[in-house]
C-alpha cells in the first residue's frame, strides 16, 4: 500500500493591485450576425472617445493592457487611477453614447463595472494575463440582474448603468477621492452564479421606470391587493378617514375624535358611535368637531365661517 502525503500550499507573493474597467453591451445577441464585427470594432472607439471627451485621453494611453470581450471591452490600469474611472468617465461615457447612438444603426447601451484588486500581471503573450478573483467578480457583477434590470427598466436615453463592489465605494467614493457624493450610488445585493455580495449602482442619466420608482423593481413597491392599499397602519388613521359603527370608548383631543386609533388630519367623520364617549366642552370654528351633550348618538362635524370643500 502506497502512503499518500499531503503537500501544504506554499506562501506566494500577492499580485499587484490593479484597476479594472469592463463594459458589456446590452442586447448584443439581438444584433444581426452580419453586423457583429462592426459593433465589436466600434466599442473600443466609443470608449476612447469617452476618455477624450472628459480630458482623460492621457489615461487611455496608460492602460497596462486591454482587449475585447466580443460584446464588450476591458481595460486594466494602475490602481491609483480608479477615481477617474468613476468620475468623470461614467458621465462622459453616457454623453458619448447618447450622441453616437443617433448616428449608429444599432444603438449601444452599456453595463459597466469598475473594480480594484490583485490581478496577475504577466507578459503580453500569456493567456492568463489579468486573471484573478477580481476579474471574475467584475464579470459576475456585470451579469447580475441587479444592473441588468436597470437598463431593462429605463428608456433609450439611459445609455450607461454602472455597478461597483462595496470596497470601491468605501475606498474611493466615501473617502472623497472621486469628488462625488455617496448619495449618487444605490446599494443592492448582487447575485450571479457562485458570487454574492454587496454592490452599488451608478446611473448618470436615469429615465423611464427609474424616474417612476427608482432602482427598486416595480413589484417590490406596489401593494399586493386593494385591501393592502386600503388598510391603514395599525393604530393610526390619516386625513379623509370615515369611521362608522364604532364600538368602544371614544376620546377627544382638541378638534379630533379617536376610538382605538389616532384620527389625524382634516375631513374625518365618525358616525353611529356606541359606548362611552368623552363628555367635554363644545368646539366650534372652521372645520372643528361639534361635540355636545352626552354624545350618545351621532358626532358630526360643522363648518362655520368657511365653505366646506
Amino acid at each position: 500500500m502506497t502512503e499518500q502525503t499531503t503537500t501544504r500550499p506554499e506562501v506566494t507573493e500577492l499580485p499587484d493591485y490593479r484597476a479594472l474597467f469592463v463594459a458589456d453591451m446590452r442586447g448584443f445577441g439581438s444584433v444581426p450576425g452580419r453586423d457583429h464585427a462592426q459593433v465589436t470594432q466600434a466599442i473600443p472607439g466609443l470608449l476612447r472617445n469617452a476618455f477624450q471627451h472628459c480630458g482623460l485621453g492621457w489615461l487611455w494611453e496608460k492602460a497596462l493592457f486591454q482587449d475585447t470581450t466580443g460584446d464588450g471591452y476591458f481595460l486594466c490600469f494602475d490602481s491609483r487611477y480608479v477615481p477617474f474611472l468613476l468620475n468623470p468617465l461614467l458621465s462622459a461615457l453616457q454623453d458619448t453614447l447618447e450622441f453616437q447612438n443617433s448616428l449608429l444603426p444599432h444603438p449601444i447601451r452599456m453595463r459597466v463595472s469598475v473594480n480594484v484588486g490583485p490581478l496577475a500581471d504577466t507578459d503580453a503573450e500569456s493567456i492568463s494575463r489579468g486573471s484573478g478573483t477580481t476579474r471574475v467578480e467584475t464579470h459576475r457583477l456585470l451579469d447580475s440582474s441587479a444592473v441588468r434590470s436597470v437598463l431593462d427598466d429605463s428608456g433609450p436615453e439611459t445609455c450607461v448603468a454602472a455597478i461597483v463592489p462595496e470596497r470601491v465605494v468605501d475606498d474611493v467614493v466615501a473617502a472623497g477621492y472621486s469628488a462625488e457624493g455617496t448619495s449618487l450610488y444605490h446599494r443592492v445585493e448582487a447575485r450571479e452564479k457562485e458570487y454574492h455580495g454587496v454592490a452599488y449602482l451608478r446611473v448618470p442619466k436615469p429615465s423611464g421606470g427609474l424616474l417612476a420608482h427608482g432602482f427598486t423593481p416595480r413589484h417590490d413597491t406596489e401593494p399586493d391587493t386593494e385591501a393592502d392599499r386600503a388598510t391603514p397602519e395599525a393604530g393610526h388613521s390619516t386625513g379623509g378617514t370615515t369611521a362608522t359603527h364604532v364600538d368602544g370608548p371614544v376620546a377627544q383631543h382638541g378638534s379630533r375624535v379617536t376610538t382605538g386609533v389616532d384620527v389625524s388630519g382634516s375631513g374625518n367623520t365618525i358616525t353611529t358611535v356606541h359606548g362611552d364617549q368623552h363628555r367635554g366642552p363644545r368646539y366650534e370654528g372652521d372645520g372643528q368637531i361639534h361635540v355636545g351633550g352626552n354624545n350618545a348618538g351621532v358626532i358630526k362635524q360643522t363648518m362655520k365661517g368657511r365653505r366646506a370643500r
